[in-house]
């Protein structure tokens, strides 16, 4: 009876193995498959670039050490590459897209590919960094962590409902209480769309960015939202640098 026992926990035991290893394999295909991007949306892309009169490059070694300073890029970086990477002109700014990929060991599997889209507006001065976005569980732990490189430190401004909201993370604290303290918190906390896009404001450069690949269907919701947050921007902010 014992040993039935036995050989039932052993069938169990590596049809579970089994199952789980069918799961991962199944979940990484899922992913991969959903982070294609397929020949005709790469089409639709180029197409809409050539519509409007923008500029592309497939791969722009250099191009991205302006844009690091936090996530989806590294705090600091020399000579980081971009994929598809696009310049030009929308509602009167310069703006660009691009992708980020990095391999790292994640669900999605070993060494596996991690697809990040950054959508970025050229403001018309430069500003200390700032970061807003949904709260997350290791904000605060990122947050000390991101300070050894100049990246700030949490912040709350002292509004409950914001506070709640948002997640700021600041290098100037007089500077972005000042920005927040005006029409631009109240266009965050107004907007259905801030809560799903996170903000970074470094230097002259607002960006936020999308796990998956660079697609053409996403380019004017997030220049669109880019714009109107800078057009929620405090005049008397343009000229702090």
């Amino acid at each position: 009876m014992n040993e039935t026992w036995e050989t039932v926990l052993i069938v169990g035991l590596f049809l579970f193995i089994a199952a789980f290893f069918g799961l991962f394999i199944w979940v990484s295909r899922y992913v991969n498959k959903r982070d294609n991007r397929s020949p005709q949306q790469f089409e639709e892309l180029l197409q809409l670039v050539q519509s409007r009169g923008w500029s592309h490059t497939a791969w722009a070694p250099g191009q991205g050490d302006r844009y690091c300073g936090g996530e989806p890029l590294p705090m600091k970086g020399v000579n980081i590459p971009l994929r598809d990477y696009i310049v030009g002109e929308f509602r009167g700014r310069t703006i660009s897209c691009f992708e980020h990929n990095s391999r790292e060991m994640n669900a999605d599997g070993p060494n596996s590919v991690r697809y990040s889209t950054v959508f970025a507006v050229t403001m018309p001065t430069s500003v200390p960094r700032m970061v807003i976005k949904r709260p997350q569980a290791l904000d605060r732990i990122n947050a000390r962590a991101d300070a050894v490189f100049g990246g700030g430190k949490v912040m709350e401004l002292g509004d409950p409902a914001f506070d709640e909201a948002f997640r700021v993370i600041a290098n100037d604290e007089e500077f972005t209480r000042s920005v927040l303290n005006d029409s631009l918190a109240q266009f965050l906390m107004s907007d259905a769309r801030a809560k799903d896009e996170p903000l970074r404001f470094q230097g002259d450069v607002l960006l936020t960015w999308r796990r998956g690949r660079l697609r053409a269907e996403h380019i004017d919701q997030k220049l669109n939202y880019l714009c109107d947050v800078l057009d929620h921007w405090p005049a008397q902010a343009q000229h702090r640098g």
